[in-house]
């Protein structure tokens, strides 16, 4: 599509107006904007000032290029100081509408192209600068646009494999993002129940990283559920809503299956009413101090940190005592203090 549309601009930019001319070829200056889906910034003769050679048939000038030569101009229409005129190739179809001044020394033009990889809208004005021969002019016309479009293929080329190499690194980070159970690892594709359109959009540009990511986020959601990975996930509200459920109830559907297997990291985390008895038995004075480095380390700081558990009274016993030793010690100070003051001390 952008080889045609640099050949179109080079041999039909100027034809329309100049079809009214007489005398010698026109000297046209012209200035291009392209806009397209997926086009690298940059592309050269897009936006550069031009000199054009028209020649005053438009069929020829669509014709004698050698790239152009399968495509037929038609339906070249003149109203008052509007031309419009469409182009057909094996690549596609064009539609041309110009608009110039009275004197028909400058215009602006827009092309609307359709082909099999999209469509493609090309915005130019131009300005006559003086006379030409179009045939002596074309051989240095071709090679420029030889030139031109030897640049444009090349950033064409690089913008491939930038996009390839974006592709590839999304594919990389949505594998990443599953095995670590990291929604939010999964970028847009996290996000996708409510952003379906920007989705779409990704799977037509990227379709390979769409599928992997949309393979890997359906594996989360199916391991979200699970137990195992509920916990890898930490119960993460981006994985719950990712995958529409509520994170709530997927953490107590496992309680059971985690008290019967006895996973203290579920239990100290999510199954506050299951885990209670075990923290009261291992939780607490004498018992969490030893705890805190052996088997019940992790799920006594994960339960009391949900929690807020308080220690039970038999914890409670060692703090009773010391407030009452504290009181004996007050009470004797207390003692002294007045036999001191009985002897003026």
């Amino acid at each position: 599509m952008l080889r045609m549309s640099i050949a179109l601009s080079a041999a039909l930019a100027l034809a329309a107006p100049s079809v009214l001319a007489q005398g010698k070829d026109d000297l046209w200056e012209v200035k291009t904007q392209m806009s397209m889906p997926g086009m690298p910034a940059g592309i050269p003769g897009m936006g550069q000032t031009l000199q054009i050679c028209a020649d005053k048939d438009p069929k020829k000038a669509a014709t004698q290029r050698p790239d152009m030569e399968k495509c037929k101009v038609g339906d070249i229409k003149e109203s008052g100081n509007r031309v419009t005129m469409t182009v057909t190739c094996p690549d596609g179809k064009a539609q041309i509408e110009q608009t110039f001044n009275a004197a028909r020394t400058e215009y602006k033009q827009t092309m609307k192209m359709q082909t099999r990889d999209g469509e493609m809208t090309m915005n130019s004005t131009g300005r006559k600068v003086g006379s030409c021969d179009a045939q002596q002019a074309r051989k240095k016309q071709d090679q420029q646009m030889a030139a031109i479009q030897q640049q444009s293929d090349a950033a064409m080329a690089q913008s491939k494999a930038q996009m390839a190499k974006f592709e590839s690194d999304q594919i990389k980070q949505c594998t990443s993002a599953l095995e670590g159970m990291k929604a939010q690892g999964f970028g847009l594709y996290a996000q996708c129940s409510t952003q379906k359109s920007a989705c779409d959009s990704m799977a037509q540009s990227q379709p390979k990283a769409a599928k992997a990511c949309t393979a890997n986020t359906a594996e989360y959601c199916k391991r979200y559920r699970t137990m195992e990975g509920f916990l890898k996930a930490k119960g993460d509200e981006t994985g719950a809503r990712m995958c529409g459920v509520s994170r709530q109830q997927v953490a107590a559907s496992n309680c059971p299956r985690a008290q019967k297997t006895e996973n203290l990291a579920y239990l100290g985390r999510y199954c506050l009413a299951e885990a209670k008895p075990i923290a009261e038995q291992h939780c607490a004075g004498r018992s969490y101090t030893s705890a805190a480095g052996g088997k019940y380390g992790d799920f006594c700081t994960a339960y009391l940190a949900q929690a807020g558990i308080e220690q039970p009274a038999a914890a409670a016993q060692p703090e009773a005592k010391k407030d009452a030793k504290s009181k004996v010690t007050e009470g004797v100070s207390q003692g002294i203090n007045k036999l001191k003051g009985l002897f003026g001390r």
